[in-house]
C-alpha cells in the first residue's frame, strides 16, 4: 500500500537546520561541484579551519561533516525540495532499512529566497563550467528557499572501490508479451542503441551512446556497434543471490562492475571478494524489486490514468545503487557499505504519455522478442537462459 505522501514531512515539523548559520558557525569554508543532472546540481562544503582542527563540540560539523549540498537548478519544472522530500519520508524511507537508503535532509538556504547562496554557489560552478557536460553548460543554481543535505558515498579511504549502477526494471514489464526473449531494461537498452545509431548518422551527438555501468575510473560507453560492451542484465543481480548462482557467473558480474576500476594486486583481489561477497548475499535488491512489483501489476499499458503507485514503481526503477568497498583490513564484516539515492518523486502526469509509448515502442519494435533491425546483442538473462520470465519474478 502506498502511503500517504501529503503528510507533512519530519524535517518540516522539525527545526529545519539553516544553511547560513551553519556555514556562519564553520567560519572559513569554500563549495566545490561535485556533479549535476538535468534538475539538480551538488556540491562539497569544505571548510578551512583557521586554528587547523576542526570543533568537534560544534554543532554545524555534526549536521554538514559526511554530507554534499544538492540544490536546485534554475529554470526546471522539477518539484520543489520540499516537496521531494515529503515524498521521500512518506512514500519510499518506510519501505526500506535506513541502512538501504542515501540519507538526506532538507536544509534553508538563507534569506532572500536563497540568492546569497546561489550566488556563491554559482560562482564555484563557473570555475569548472569547461569541465560541465556540454548541454549542461550554462545552467545555473536557482534562488530558491530549501536544498538538502546528502550523505556523501564518495571515498572515505584511497583504498577504497566505488560501484555505481542504476538497478533498473528488477522483475518483468508486465506490458512485455508472453514471447519476449528480453527483460524489460535490456529491451529499452537495444533500443536505445538503435536509436544512437540511427541519430548518429544523422547528426554528431553530444550525449554519446548507452552506458551500461560506472564505477570510479570508467566508462563503458562506446560509439561503435562492434566494440560496444554487453549490456548488464538486471536479472543477474537477483540471479546472484540464488543457490544454484554458479560460481564463474558471479565472477563475471563481478569482473563488469570493476573492470578498470580496481588496481590489480592484492586490493584488486579484496575489492574482487568482498563485492562478490555483497552480491551473492545483499537483501537490497530483492527489497527493491518486491517494492517495484508491489507497486505496478498493471505496467504503464494497463493504467488508464496515472496514480500513485506506478509513478512510486517508476521512481524506483530509476534509482541508483552506490556501493563503496574497502580495500584496507583482513576481515570481511562491515567492508562493503550499499545505499540507494536518485528517488525523487516522479510526475505521473507529464510521464504517463512517455512511459507508454516507450512500452509500444519496445513491443512494435520487436525489442522484447530480439526481433529488430539490425538486431542488438545484449546479453539477457531471460535469452541466455532459454527460460521466458514471468512478471512476477
Amino acid at each position: 500500500m502506498l502511503p500517504d505522501s501529503t503528510t507533512e514531512p519530519t524535517s518540516a515539523s522539525d527545526a529545519i537546520p539553516d544553511l547560513s548559520v551553519l556555514l556562519a558557525a564553520w567560519g572559513g569554508y569554500h563549495f566545490k561541484f561535485v556533479g549535476e543532472g538535468a534538475a539538480n546540481l551538488v556540491f562539497d562544503i569544505i571548510p578551512v579551519h583557521t586554528d587547523g582542527d576542526s570543533n568537534a563540540n560544534d554543532p554545524s560539523e555534526d549536521i554538514l561533516k559526511g554530507h554534499l549540498l544538492r540544490v536546485p537548478k534554475a529554470g526546471t519544472q522539477a518539484y520543489k525540495h520540499d516537496e521531494l522530500q515529503a515524498y521521500w519520508e512518506t512514500a519510499v524511507q518506510p519501505l526500506f532499512e535506513p541502512r538501504d537508503l542515501v540519507q538526506q535532509r532538507l536544509v534553508r538556504l538563507g534569506g532572500a529566497g536563497g540568492g546569497l547562496v546561489a550566488a556563491r554557489l554559482n560562482a564555484a560552478l563557473r570555475t569548472d563550467e569547461d569541465g560541465r557536460r556540454g548541454d549542461f553548460q550554462g545552467s545555473q543554481v536557482a534562488a530558491a528557499e530549501y536544498g538538502m543535505l546528502v550523505e556523501d558515498m564518495r571515498k572515505k579511504s584511497h583504498s577504497d572501490l566505488i560501484v555505481e549502477f542504476k538497478p533498473k526494471w528488477l522483475s518483468q514489464s508486465p506490458n512485455a508479451p508472453v514471447s519476449a526473449t528480453r527483460c524489460r531494461n535490456c529491451a529499452r537498452e537495444a533500443y536505445r542503441r538503435n536509436h544512437f545509431h540511427r541519430k548518429k548518422k544523422q547528426q554528431t551527438s553530444t550525449a554519446g551512446p548507452p552506458t551500461t555501468i560506472t564505477t570510479t575510473g570508467t566508462s563503458s560507453s562506446s560509439s561503435t556497434h562492434e566494440t560496444t560492451p554487453l549490456i548488464l542484465c538486471p536479472l543477474d543481480f537477483l540471479a546472484c543471490t540464488s543457490s544454484t548462482s554458479s560460481n564463474e557467473a558471479l565472477d563475471r558480474l563481478v569482473d563488469q562492475l570493476i573492470t578498470g576500476a580496481s588496481p590489480h594486486g592484492q586490493q584488486h583481489q579484496q575489492h574482487h571478494s568482498r563485492l562478490k561477497t555483497w552480491l551473492a548475499t545483499n537483501s537490497l535488491l530483492a527489497r527493491l524489486r518486491d517494492a517495484q512489483l508491489a507497486n505496478d501489476r498493471c505496467g504503464p499499458l494497463g493504467a488508464s490514468a496515472p496514480n500513485g503507485e506506478l509513478q512510486l514503481a517508476m521512481t524506483l526503477r530509476d534509482c541508483t545503487c552506490f556501493v563503496r568497498v574497502s580495500g584496507e583490513g583482513e576481515d570481511e564484516d562491515g567492508r562493503v557499505e550499499a545505499k540507494i539515492a536518485d528517488l525523487d518523486k516522479k510526475n505521473g502526469e507529464a510521464k504517463m504519455g512517455y512511459w507508454q509509448e516507450t512500452e509500444r515502442q519496445l513491443i512494435d519494435g520487436g525489442y522484447y522478442d530480439g526481433t529488430e533491425e539490425p538486431r542488438q546483442v545484449t546479453n539477457c538473462q531471460v535469452e541466455r537462459s532459454g527460460t521466458k520470465v514471468t512478471k512476477d519474478d
